[in-house]
């Protein structure tokens, strides 16, 4: 077909081009789907998704024929360059994809690394506050204050009226109550942190900074104190009693103490 197209004279090549756009105007009218009612789904389409294979099959044949024509531009005389350029440009506008099919694309590349990007951010962010966690949280081992200290079996606690007994490791003073048990008293005053003492003639605490007094049992009595003693979380573990020194239970306040000395 090529060397046939080459060899016509002026006149029947023109000819020759004029049926090629016809047969071209013919597929692409053919092709042109029906008009419906929602035109702006149509339009927004890719030119390539509408495409039929018909149309395709011309566009093919007429770019080779292009092709050919350029190949034997030796033996042909302006004429055929002059087909050349017309057949170029068309499969040109039937391939080449649109601005907006170029711009979707784009932005689909952009949303994709967008979001890909942020997981891998948000998963890195994600490990480093656990092992950031993890490495700044404390550990206490039993029998270090801030763990777990264990006193012995309930049976080896003192007597409810033996005097309170300190446990300096833990910080906390040992009583063993009618009313709630083993209780662990903290060793430090609940006004300004000062280390308060038992004093047995007067049998109870007292704070020898600022003059706050307090119940063998902890109760607020009379002073500066806000609350009464604070005191650590005490269980019974197989059989053995536990004090937590990493839980402490803030007292009540002074003014719920039962051992509150009313002034008169």
């Amino acid at each position: 077909m090529a060397d046939t197209v080459a060899d016509l004279s002026g006149e029947e090549r023109e000819k020759r081009i004029a049926e090629l756009k016809a047969k071209m105007q013919s597929a692409a009218k053919k092709a042109r789907p029906e008009p419906s009612s929602e035109p702006k789904r149509a339009a927004a389409q890719p030119a390539a998704a509408v495409q039929p294979a018909a149309e395709r099959a011309v566009v093919q044949k007429t770019a080779g024929q292009a092709a050919a024509v350029r190949n034997n531009g030796a033996a042909s005389n302006g004429g055929t360059a002059g087909l050349a350029q017309p057949v170029a440009a068309t499969v040109a506008a039937f391939v080449e994809e649109s601005p907006e099919e170029k711009a979707h694309k784009e932005m689909s590349r952009r949303e994709f690394l967008t979001y890909g990007w942020g997981g891998v951010l948000g998963l890195v962010t994600l490990q480093s506050g656990v092992g950031l966690f993890q490495f700044m949280m404390p550990r206490f081992k039993a029998g270090e204050f801030g763990g777990v200290f264990f006193i012995g079996p309930e049976t080896t606690l003192p007597d409810t009226a033996a005097s309170p007994q300190p446990v300096t490791g833990g910080k906390f003073w040992l009583v063993n109550t009618e009313e709630e048990g083993p209780v662990a008293l903290y060793m430090v005053c609940t006004h300004l942190g000062c280390l308060y003492k038992w004093e047995q003639a007067n049998n109870r605490f007292e704070c020898p900074c600022h003059g706050s007094k307090f119940t063998r049992e902890g109760y607020f009595i009379e002073g500066p104190a806000p609350r009464s003693l604070d005191k650590f979380a005490i269980s019974i573990e197989n059989g053995e009693v536990a004090v937590n020194t990493g839980k402490r239970v803030p007292g009540s306040p002074a003014g719920d103490s039962p051992a509150r000395v009313i002034p008169a």
